[in-house]
Protein backbone atom coordinates (compact mmCIF):
# COMPACT_ATOMS: atom_id res chain seq x y z
CA UNK A 1 0.00 0.00 0.00
CA UNK A 2 0.97 3.52 0.28
CA UNK A 3 2.31 3.53 -3.56
CA UNK A 4 2.79 6.68 -5.35
CA UNK A 5 1.01 7.30 -8.49
CA UNK A 6 1.26 9.71 -11.33
CA UNK A 7 -1.58 11.47 -12.72
CA UNK A 8 -1.13 12.76 -16.18
CA UNK A 9 -3.83 14.60 -18.01
CA UNK A 10 -3.57 14.91 -21.90
CA UNK A 11 -4.24 16.19 -25.00
CA UNK A 12 -4.23 15.16 -28.33
CA UNK A 13 -4.89 16.26 -32.40
CA UNK A 14 -8.31 15.25 -33.73
CA UNK A 15 -8.68 11.85 -35.06
CA UNK A 16 -5.27 10.65 -32.83
CA UNK A 17 -6.70 9.71 -29.70
CA UNK A 18 -7.04 5.63 -30.71
CA UNK A 19 -2.91 5.62 -31.61
CA UNK A 20 -2.55 7.58 -28.95
CA UNK A 21 -3.92 5.39 -26.39
CA UNK A 22 -2.96 2.09 -27.78
CA UNK A 23 0.42 3.23 -27.88
CA UNK A 24 0.11 3.71 -24.14
CA UNK A 25 -1.88 0.41 -23.05
CA UNK A 26 0.90 -0.89 -25.12
CA UNK A 27 4.37 0.55 -25.18
CA UNK A 28 3.47 2.99 -22.00
CA UNK A 29 3.01 -0.58 -19.92
CA UNK A 30 6.23 -2.32 -20.89
CA UNK A 31 7.86 0.84 -20.35
CA UNK A 32 6.42 1.10 -17.02
CA UNK A 33 7.21 -2.76 -16.07
CA UNK A 34 10.62 -2.22 -17.18
CA UNK A 35 10.78 0.66 -14.30
CA UNK A 36 9.52 -1.47 -11.77
CA UNK A 37 5.83 0.38 -12.04
CA UNK A 38 2.47 -0.52 -13.65
CA UNK A 39 0.07 1.50 -15.79
CA UNK A 40 -2.98 1.86 -13.49
CA UNK A 41 -5.27 2.60 -16.32
CA UNK A 42 -5.97 5.08 -19.22
CA UNK A 43 -8.94 7.01 -20.13
CA UNK A 44 -10.98 8.98 -22.48
CA UNK A 45 -12.84 12.09 -21.62
CA UNK A 46 -16.58 12.05 -21.50
CA UNK A 47 -17.99 15.20 -19.34
CA UNK A 48 -15.69 18.02 -17.87
CA UNK A 49 -12.81 17.12 -20.68
CA UNK A 50 -12.06 18.09 -24.09
CA UNK A 51 -13.30 15.29 -26.98
CA UNK A 52 -9.88 14.66 -27.47
CA UNK A 53 -8.47 14.43 -23.78
CA UNK A 54 -7.29 11.94 -21.45
CA UNK A 55 -6.28 10.86 -18.18
CA UNK A 56 -3.23 7.86 -17.19
CA UNK A 57 -2.37 6.68 -14.03
CA UNK A 58 0.61 5.14 -13.80
CA UNK A 59 2.13 3.35 -10.57
CA UNK A 60 5.24 3.10 -8.88
CA UNK A 61 6.50 1.73 -5.60
CA UNK A 62 7.88 5.55 -4.26
CA UNK A 63 8.82 8.81 -5.42
CA UNK A 64 11.84 7.81 -6.72
CA UNK A 65 10.83 4.88 -9.12
CA UNK A 66 8.06 7.35 -10.14
CA UNK A 67 10.75 10.14 -11.08
CA UNK A 68 12.44 7.06 -13.42
CA UNK A 69 9.50 5.95 -14.30
CA UNK A 70 7.62 9.53 -15.57
CA UNK A 71 11.13 9.87 -17.63
CA UNK A 72 11.01 6.85 -19.30
CA UNK A 73 7.30 7.17 -19.91
CA UNK A 74 8.02 11.04 -21.66
CA UNK A 75 8.59 10.01 -24.95
CA UNK A 76 4.92 7.96 -25.44
CA UNK A 77 3.58 11.36 -24.54
CA UNK A 78 5.29 13.46 -26.30
CA UNK A 79 2.90 13.84 -29.22
CA UNK A 80 0.50 14.99 -27.34
CA UNK A 81 -0.42 18.75 -27.69
CA UNK A 82 -0.59 19.07 -24.01
CA UNK A 83 0.48 16.75 -21.05
CA UNK A 84 0.17 18.15 -17.46
CA UNK A 85 0.89 15.87 -14.43
CA UNK A 86 0.58 15.54 -10.74
CA UNK A 87 2.00 13.33 -7.91
CA UNK A 88 -0.48 11.20 -5.84
CA UNK A 89 0.04 8.59 -3.32
CA UNK A 90 -2.62 5.76 -2.56
CA UNK A 91 -4.11 6.02 1.03
CA UNK A 92 -7.38 4.29 1.72
CA UNK A 93 -7.35 3.07 -1.48
CA UNK A 94 -6.20 1.04 -3.57
CA UNK A 95 -4.45 -1.25 -1.56
CA UNK A 96 -2.92 -2.74 -4.53
CA UNK A 97 -2.17 -1.31 -7.89
CA UNK A 98 -4.47 -3.77 -9.54
CA UNK A 99 -5.97 -2.12 -12.50
CA UNK A 100 -9.95 -1.32 -11.80
CA UNK A 101 -12.45 -2.81 -14.78
CA UNK A 102 -12.04 -1.32 -18.35
CA UNK A 103 -16.09 -1.28 -17.99
CA UNK A 104 -18.45 1.28 -16.63
CA UNK A 105 -18.19 5.32 -15.87
CA UNK A 106 -15.54 6.66 -13.78
CA UNK A 107 -15.55 9.80 -11.49
CA UNK A 108 -12.56 11.94 -11.30
CA UNK A 109 -13.34 13.89 -8.48
CA UNK A 110 -10.46 16.63 -6.61
CA UNK A 111 -11.21 17.93 -3.13
CA UNK A 112 -9.06 21.28 -1.99
CA UNK A 113 -9.11 20.88 2.08
CA UNK A 114 -7.02 22.22 4.83
CA UNK A 115 -4.33 19.79 6.04
CA UNK A 116 -5.61 19.93 9.39
CA UNK A 117 -8.64 18.63 8.29
CA UNK A 118 -6.99 15.51 6.11
CA UNK A 119 -7.26 12.70 9.09
CA UNK A 120 -11.28 13.80 9.66
CA UNK A 121 -11.80 13.77 5.77
CA UNK A 122 -10.12 10.32 5.13
CA UNK A 123 -12.33 8.92 8.01
CA UNK A 124 -15.36 10.25 6.58
CA UNK A 125 -15.13 8.87 3.54
CA UNK A 126 -14.04 5.45 4.96
CA UNK A 127 -16.77 5.51 6.95
CA UNK A 128 -19.28 6.64 3.83
CA UNK A 129 -18.14 3.79 1.43
CA UNK A 130 -19.74 0.54 2.84
CA UNK A 131 -22.97 1.80 2.63
CA UNK A 132 -22.61 3.93 -0.68
CA UNK A 133 -21.12 0.74 -2.36
CA UNK A 134 -23.85 -1.42 -0.70
CA UNK A 135 -26.41 1.03 -2.57
CA UNK A 136 -25.36 1.41 -6.17
CA UNK A 137 -23.09 -0.25 -8.72
CA UNK A 138 -20.86 1.49 -7.85
CA UNK A 139 -17.00 1.07 -6.30
CA UNK A 140 -14.50 3.50 -4.76
CA UNK A 141 -10.97 2.72 -6.93
CA UNK A 142 -8.85 5.33 -5.65
CA UNK A 143 -8.18 7.67 -2.64
CA UNK A 144 -4.94 9.53 -3.34
CA UNK A 145 -3.40 12.27 -1.84
CA UNK A 146 -1.34 14.72 -3.74
CA UNK A 147 2.69 15.23 -3.31
CA UNK A 148 2.67 18.84 -5.20
CA UNK A 149 0.58 20.63 -2.74
CA UNK A 150 1.94 21.16 0.74
CA UNK A 151 0.65 22.50 4.00
CA UNK A 152 -1.29 23.92 4.61
CA UNK A 153 -3.69 23.05 1.57
CA UNK A 154 -4.14 19.44 0.83
CA UNK A 155 -5.64 17.90 -2.37
CA UNK A 156 -7.24 14.77 -2.35
CA UNK A 157 -8.36 12.75 -5.70
CA UNK A 158 -11.03 10.19 -5.06
CA UNK A 159 -11.22 7.67 -8.28
CA UNK A 160 -14.90 6.04 -8.29
CA UNK A 161 -16.42 3.40 -11.21
CA UNK A 162 -20.01 3.68 -11.67
CA UNK A 163 -21.68 0.95 -13.87
CA UNK A 164 -23.36 3.98 -15.95
CA UNK A 165 -23.80 7.32 -15.98
CA UNK A 166 -27.71 6.52 -14.74
CA UNK A 167 -25.91 5.01 -11.35
CA UNK A 168 -23.61 7.80 -11.22
CA UNK A 169 -26.53 10.75 -11.28
CA UNK A 170 -28.47 8.38 -8.97
CA UNK A 171 -26.00 8.52 -6.13
CA UNK A 172 -26.03 12.45 -6.32
CA UNK A 173 -28.89 11.39 -3.54
CA UNK A 174 -26.30 10.16 -1.24
CA UNK A 175 -25.56 14.19 -0.55
CA UNK A 176 -27.96 13.28 2.27
CA UNK A 177 -25.55 11.11 3.97
CA UNK A 178 -24.40 12.28 7.28
CA UNK A 179 -20.27 11.88 6.38
CA UNK A 180 -20.63 13.16 3.30
CA UNK A 181 -22.68 16.67 4.75
CA UNK A 182 -19.54 16.65 6.85
CA UNK A 183 -16.96 16.13 4.42
CA UNK A 184 -18.49 18.87 2.75
CA UNK A 185 -18.22 21.17 5.48
CA UNK A 186 -14.26 20.33 5.37
CA UNK A 187 -13.85 21.01 1.49
CA UNK A 188 -12.76 24.48 0.46
CA UNK A 189 -13.57 23.19 -2.92
CA UNK A 190 -14.17 20.33 -5.77
CA UNK A 191 -14.49 19.72 -9.33
CA UNK A 192 -14.88 16.60 -11.28
CA UNK A 193 -15.00 15.30 -14.72
CA UNK A 194 -15.98 11.54 -15.33
CA UNK A 195 -14.43 9.39 -18.19
CA UNK A 196 -14.21 5.82 -19.66
CA UNK A 197 -11.85 3.64 -20.45
CA UNK A 198 -9.63 3.94 -23.38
Amino acid sequence: MNETYEYRRFTVAPGEWERVSARLREEGAALARENGGSLFGVWRGQIGLEANEGIALSAWPDEEALARGAAALHAVFAGALESRAERLVATLRPPHPTPPPRSGVYAFRFFEILDRDWTEFADLSARAWPGFEGSYDARICGFFRSLDVQPPDARVLLLTRYASLAVWEASRADVGREEFQRRQKLTRSTIVCSAVPG
